[in-house]
């Protein structure tokens, strides 16, 4: 079956977040979102005692169209990335703990942003488990239980195709360091097969070793607002209802 019908017209779709609800993505990326017409999704971690106050300036950015999603509020890891077997990690936590966790960060969001009623889930570093070895465990279950999707990663550069794709394991792309050609060739190839890509974006040139240049994000940019006949840029939860609805109508597991 042909996943064109889903699009509506367009070639292929693209979602474009963006990480750790970084104030350096307010003040680079949303401007020229916004000058373009194009909406996002940021993924946000209401984490620490003042979490409310962390929030707030994502309160106009939903404002604006954007979608605020869930990262969690400890963005817990695979202990893979420390060398302490004692630290708090997806290792040594249970899927009640994750689950716990995940069900407070949308509950935090929710009380900010009433008026969004569906929003999407992004696993912190891509990890989708708990546990190791033979108790090793996934907790994509649990995403599914409460988000239309869920934001993991891939094998780069394919993208997701409707029909097949799990909902909630998305796969995306990590573009730092990329550059605007690159950005451009994953774009189009999206295009060319009637697939939805996703990008991951933490930081635009902050510095960090997860930035993306501004250069290189206004070319996709100009790039997209060119191509607007022939890719929709929409965030997460609006592309993944669409292809909810899509294999509804077409009989499809969802």
């Amino acid at each position: 079956m042909s996943g064109s019908l889903w699009l509506e017209g367009y070639s292929g779709a693209l979602s474009l977040t963006f990480d750790d609800g970084r104030p350096n993505q307010i003040e680079k990326a949303i401007p020229i979102l916004d000058d373009l017409g194009f909406k996002g999704t940021f993924y946000v971690c209401p984490s620490g005692t003042e979490w409310t106050e962390k929030l707030t300036p994502w309160i106009k950015v939903h404002k604006n169209g954007h979608e605020i999603g869930n990262h969690t509020i400890s963005h817990i890891c695979s202990r893979s990335l420390s060398p302490n077997r004692n630290d708090r990690c997806l290792e040594n936590i249970t899927l009640d703990d994750i689950e716990g966790d995940i069900v407070e960060a949308s509950k935090r969001i929710r009380s900010l942003i009433p008026e969004q009623k569906d929003f999407t889930f992004c696993y912190p570093c891509y990890n989708n488990h708990v546990g190791h070895g033979s108790s090793r465990k996934s907790y994509v279950p649990i995403v599914a239980k409460y988000f239309p999707a869920g934001r993991g990663i891939g094998e780069f550069p394919f993208g997701n195709f409707p029909a097949t794709c799990d909902l909630h394991y998305l796969w995306s792309w990590p573009v730092e360091g990329k550059s605007g050609i690159e950005l451009v060739g994953l774009a189009e190839r999206t295009a060319s097969l009637s697939q939805w890509g996703i990008m991951t974006i933490h930081g635009i040139d902050d510095g960090g070793n997860l930035s993306l240049s501004m250069s290189a994000f206004r070319e996709l940019c100009n790039f997209l607002d060119r191509n607007r006949d022939r890719i929709l840029v929409a965030p997460m939860v609006d592309v993944a209802q669409r292809i909810i609805e899509w294999r509804q109508k077409s009989n499809l597991e969802t």
